[in-house]
């Protein structure tokens, strides 16, 4: 088997430590080790299509399509250009315009033997449920950021200052205030034997480290009790982690798949309390998930990002009291390491399920698309496409000035988009907002009917 896939060692990733990017590059050094795969670069697109035509043969092909929400080139330069290679797309975000629309212009070219990798059971069933062709093609969980047969580390002893860890974005979406909120409460109830560490990046100025240290103090507790380490690489987790004693993560984000931080807490030995809905009920033992209230009365849309629902804090406050917690230990690792992925790309992906949260899935309601060529709609993102990676200005400003024209407004960030210098195909920020403005909307959703208690599906077949 000849797998090719884009070389993700060419993008700039300084100061980007997205889970979905780490995993794009980790997924290169597997393939590098295990399968000496063709490389290409997806920006140079006639010579990935010239690959693509000399693909197959005698020996099978497949193309991992694994560099970000792209997935449709490859499935629109197969059909134009005749090749008979299977291609393996992956889903790293949830809610989120960007794979939701990759999944809606791939959905008419997906074949049987193709492959849609998801990194939690939660995530394939937001889009088991509104793409049939996820079912057509098959799909897999597979996300191998963990080393074969890893276990838990053993947990360290906690001294008498419990020492509370929150690990990623300092943001709304990830409920970070209900972090401090519920640290403030328990450094209260305790007499000051609870401390907080913060590594991430603050997106608002409310998170940088003396507006937090202000909110902190107008809830009674001292300041003091609250640090932050900005952002840290992934070859400094081992410190964070030797720091904390317990990690905190309700995030409810709407675009959460996995909660990469929960697995790498596990893997330093450091138990996490967490929502009680999405990735985590998979993740980590009854005992250590939170209760939490989904939002059931607001409009979300796919290209903004959000908190779903939010945790009970006095739960979280007496959890934390009473150091009330499971210790360390996977649910399972098999899809988490190396073999689920290689086997998933040989065509041999497991099918056993595994109990999964499906209180999201259930309750989501996406407005529906009117009037929409998905086959035209994947020429416009390939255009597009093109046109940002050739520095075409010309071009996509003609393309946002339509844009404009059709919402009747102007859109200041799309042209700076337009002007930026850089072309990286890890800015998230950047191409898909393009593609949203100017090839198909992000939709709306809701949630409608969410029960109040997680809703498990599925039936553990194995165990890691």
């Amino acid at each position: 088997m000849r797998v090719h896939a884009h070389d993700y060692r060419g993008p700039d990733l300084s100061g980007i430590y997205d889970g979905a990017v780490l995993m794009h590059r980790q997924v290169l050094r597997l393939l590098q080790q295990r399968t000496a795969p063709h490389l290409h670069d997806l920006t140079a697109w006639p010579r990935c299509q010239d690959g693509l035509r000399a693909a197959g043969g005698t020996e099978e092909a497949v193309v991992y399509a694994g560099s970000g929400p792209y997935a449709f080139l490859y499935h629109l330069w197969r059909e134009r250009t005749g090749a008979d290679v299977r291609i393996v797309r992956e889903v790293h975000t949830a809610l989120w315009s960007g794979y939701w629309l990759q999944e809606e212009l791939c959905a008419p070219l997906v074949r049987p033997g193709d492959l849609a990798l998801f990194p939690t059971e939660y995530t394939r069933a937001l889009y088991r449920g509104h793409f049939p062709s996820v079912e057509r093609g098959g799909s897999a969980v597979a996300y191998p950021m963990l080393p074969d047969g890893v276990r838990a580390a053993a947990p360290k002893p906690a001294g008498r200052t419990l020492r509370v860890g929150y690990l990623g974005a300092l943001s709304l979406a990830k409920n970070f205030d209900q972090v401090l909120d519920v640290a403030a409460r328990a450094h209260r109830e305790t007499g000051g034997a609870v401390e907080l560490l913060c590594a991430g990046k603050p997106n608002d100025p409310r998170w940088q480290e003396q507006a937090v240290r202000e909110r902190v103090a107008a809830a009674g507790a001292d300041p003091g009790l609250v640090r932050t380490a900005g952002q840290l690489p992934p070859e400094r987790l081992g410190e964070f982690f030797a720091e904390v004693d317990v990690l905190l993560f309700p995030s409810t984000a709407s675009r959460e798949t996995l909660g990469r931080v929960v697995l790498e807490a596990l893997e330093h030995g450091v138990p996490v309390l967490a929502a009680d809905v999405g990735p985590a009920v998979e993740l980590l033992p009854a005992r250590n998930l939170l209760p939490t209230a989904l939002d059931t009365g607001s409009a979300f849309r796919m290209d903004r990002v959000g908190p779903l629902g939010r945790i009970d804090e006095d739960t979280a406050v007496a959890r934390l009291v009473a150091r009330d917690w499971a210790p360390p230990e996977f649910a399972r690792t098999a899809p988490y390491g190396p073999g689920a992925f290689l086997a998933a790309l040989e065509g041999r992906p497991d099918a056993s399920g595994f109990p999964a949260d499906e209180r999201i899935a259930t309750a989501l309601r996406v407005s529906p698309r009117a009037g929409a060529d998905p086959r035209a709609a994947a020429e416009e993102a390939e255009a597009v496409f093109t046109a940002f990676f050739a520095a075409d200005r010309a071009e996509l400003r003609r393309r946002v000035k339509a844009a404009e024209a059709a919402a009747d407004r102007e859109l200041p960030g799309l042209h700076a988009v337009v002007e930026q210098p850089d072309r990286n195909l890890a800015d998230y920020r950047a191409l898909p907002r393009l593609l949203d403005a100017t090839v198909m909307p992000p939709l709306a959703y809701r949630l409608e009917g969410a029960a109040a208690a997680p809703h498990r599906t599925g039936e553990a077949t194995h165990h890691g």
